[in-house]
């Protein structure tokens, strides 16, 4: 995600706001997506989706396509309060919601993700640079905040309601793909602050405390998330939801959070993927 000193000039609110007025459709898409993150303006969902209608009147067809999807009156409360919880296990602390995504959402989100998929990377701990790497061997896309939609924006908030940590801290939208036989073998989500290549990123935007996995399809075989040290073999189904904390009470990162993601056996595996940071990235020293 990125922070308020992160944003060009050419993205911050006068300049958008400017262009926007203008007709510029795809500033005011921009102004809508920040207004729903809160990014370098107060959070407002009014003012959200009243810039995502005028991106839309200008023809913008991000906005056209997500207006159309949301239909003309959003209940924002219904979209962000999820289901209950249900503890999987205490230590490390796990939980599952039944029913997180409704299905057309999950369409949704595979849509968007199909036509950007790519080999997905691991992050080099000395280095900390992404990499292509025999341990993982499925595809995925990212979408940073103004490279997301009003859909992707509403499901960012409920991840973060649901878990109590801040919309601000979430990293960017992962969709993840399994074909047969690819898989994500045994890892960690939390940061090693022994790496020199995690340190600046620790530094930056605090420890990686939680994961939070949305299902988007179930019709395929195999495919389990596994946690080893407490033996889970899970598979949820179209719309659930799965998600831990990578860190103990004490603030020390869990070693019984080493995860996989199993191949499937028959048919394809579509997850969206939430890593959650504490807090928001400080902010850049200017150049």
């Amino acid at each position: 995600m990125r922070s308020d000193d992160q944003l060009d000039r050419d993205h911050t609110p006068s300049v958008l706001m400017a262009e926007a007025e203008a007709g510029d459709g795809e500033a005011a898409h921009h102004l809508a997506l920040m207004s729903a993150a809160g990014l370098a303006r107060p959070q407002d969902w009014e003012e959200a989706f009243r810039r995502l209608d005028q991106a839309a009147a200008s023809g913008h067809e991000l906005a056209v396509e997500t207006r159309r999807f949301l239909g003309a009156e959003v209940d924002v409360r219904a979209w962000i309060t999820a289901p209950a919880p249900t503890e999987l296990s205490k230590v490390p602390h796990v939980f599952s919601i039944s029913g997180f995504l409704a299905t057309e959402v999950c369409d949704w989100l595979r849509d968007r993700a199909r036509p950007h998929l790519e080999k997905a990377p691991v992050y080099d701990p000395e280095t900390g640079r992404p990499t292509l790497k025999w341990t993982r061997s499925n595809s995925a896309t990212s979408f940073d905040v103004l490279d997301c939609d009003l859909v992707m924006m509403l499901v960012r908030e409920r991840i973060a309601r649901a878990t109590g940590l801040p919309v601000v801290g979430l990293e960017p939208v992962q969709i993840l793909h399994y074909s047969v036989g690819e898989s994500f073998t045994p890892h960690y989500d939390w940061l090693d602050p022994e790496k020199a290549g995690h340190r600046p990123d620790l530094e930056d935007r605090g420890q990686r405390v939680a994961t939070f996995l949305t299902y988007l399809n179930d019709d395929y075989e195999g495919g389990e998330t596994e946690m080893e040290a407490i033996g889970l073999m899970h598979r949820g189904r179209k719309g659930d939801a799965l998600f831990w904390a990578n860190i103990k009470p004490n603030g020390r990162i869990d070693l019984a959070t080493r995860h996989a993601g199993r191949p499937p056996t028959a048919g394809e595996k579509w997850v969206y993927s939430q890593w959650l940071r504490n807090r928001a990235p400080r902010p850049q020293a200017a150049s």
